[in-house]
């Protein structure tokens, strides 16, 4: 049998294939009865709406694009499926382009995009300034960036607020008694990275205990943490402050392999950035980002740019939470 087309529904129906379209497309009301025995037809004879044909007729896509740095890191992946499910209820699908913190890789799927492919853009930037892609992102696309912002970027942003959280648990670790508090950042470009390591500096200058040669720059991956690990409990740090979810779970993993007890015998600050089961978090305090709130809002918003492209910019801000090792 070949493609089951509308008038097949339309015959079965008993209806004009103008109806079948309108009840397909939601475009006008129809009697209870008549939408009963279209549904009904469309089910019986296994019809699939010719998606490529609606969308050069209406111009929409229903496919929203996620540039994501890592998509390893559960943080991004709580996003991901966050997002997913707020789009979904409005009948879009995501595709998602993995950059792995590259530049060029953020640029090609940048170009990727801007073919036509998607109806909107959700971009978590490993870019340092809006700058440097201004010139490549398509005007004719809405976009918000998610995570980082951007110096100079015109367009709606949503991240996380991780200052307050992080200036509280260097407090508590100095409350310990800790003065020698190591600091592993992720890649020093990115607002995320900026913005705790402001927060360590400006808590360890107040009590007068700021160490430049205690900060070891990482990549927010795992694999810089052994050789800045080492180095920093090397030098004597009876604490260590780590700022993302996949370094802090790297650490873990090495001070364990090495005898070492988080909690026990070096405290640690870490971020947990996802709801899912991170092994050896439970033996650190940290820093809790509302992810899935974050991706939800980031859906939201998506969906809202899309109505409304010339509605003002939005820049939409919500709080990290500070949870003591119990």
């Amino acid at each position: 049998m070949g493609r089951i087309g509308i008038q097949e529904v339309a015959q079965r129906a008993g209806v004009s294939t103008a109806t079948v379209s309108y009840i397909i497309n939601n475009k006008k009301q129809v009697s209870p009865e008549t939408r009963k025995r279209v549904e009904q037809s469309i089910k019986e004879l296994g019809y699939r709406p010719n998606e490529i044909a609606r969308s050069f007729k209406t111009g929409k896509k229903n496919l929203v694009a996620f540039i994501v740095p890592d998509i390893a890191n559960n943080f991004f992946s709580t996003l991901i499926e966050e997002i997913e499910s707020v789009l979904a209820s409005e009948n879009y699908k995501l595709m998602i382009l993995n950059t792995k913190e590259t530049k060029q890789r953020e640029l090609d799927s940048i170009n990727t995009i801007s073919r036509g492919m998607v109806d909107g853009v959700i971009l978590a930037s490993t870019m340092g300034d809006y700058s440097e892609i201004k010139d490549v992102l398509p005007p004719s696309i809405p976009i918000i960036f998610i995570d980082r912002e951007l110096p100079g970027c015109p367009s709606d942003s949503i991240t996380v607020n991780c200052y307050d959280a992080t200036s509280a648990g260097i407090e508590n670790l100095i409350a310990k008694g800790h003065s020698r508090i190591g600091y592993i950042t992720g890649l020093p470009r990115i607002s995320t990275t900026i913005e705790r390591l402001n927060a360590y500096t400006a808590v360890m200058k107040k009590h007068g205990i700021y160490d430049a040669s205690l900060i070891r720059i990482g990549d927010s991956m795992s694999h810089c943490v052994k050789t800045n690990l080492d180095s920093l409990l090397d030098s004597g740090c009876s604490a260590i402050v780590i700022t993302n979810n996949v370094m802090a779970t790297e650490a873990m993993l090495q001070m364990l392999d090495k005898g070492i007890l988080p909690g026990r015998d070096v405290d640690m600050l870490g971020f947990k950035d996802s709801f899912q089961a991170q092994y050896g978090l439970q033996h650190m305090d940290l820093i809790v980002q509302p992810t899935q709130e974050l991706g939800q809002l980031a859906g939201r918003q998506i969906l809202k740019r899309m109505a409304d492209p010339s509605a003002p910019q939005e820049r939409i801000s919500i709080n990290a939470e500070f949870v003591p090792r119990r």
